[in-house]
């Protein structure tokens, strides 16, 4: 699924397709919807590849439940781990990601 989305935002931004455009790109996680631009789709696809290579756990966290759509005890049992673990994972990870985002904008 995230590459499907990484796609579509890179097909989006494209120039023969008006890279000038603002478009929106809504992701459903939970209860509630984040709606995004397309260069905040790639901004957090390049800060999950930096995530995965020093994290891979908390990427894999991130990756299942944001893309994925997996709730804690599905995550916890596909990656083989507790869930308090892929709580503390998913935490980590969305503060360590939103600061990286912040930093790119």
């Amino acid at each position: 699924m995230r590459q499907v989305l990484i796609e579509a935002a890179r097909r989006r931004k494209a120039h023969k397709r008006g890279s000038g455009e603002l478009t929106i790109v809504t992701f459903e996680e939970a209860a509630y919807q984040i709606a995004t631009s397309a260069d905040d789709v790639l901004g957090l696809h390049t800060a999950l590849e930096e995530l995965a290579r020093l994290q891979p756990r908390q990427a894999l966290v991130v990756e299942s439940r944001f893309f994925g759509g997996l709730d804690v005890s599905e995550s916890a049992e596909l990656l083989g781990v507790s869930e308090a673990t892929i709580l503390r994972d998913w935490r980590a990870a969305k503060a360590w990601l939103a600061h990286q985002l912040r930093r790119a904008s």
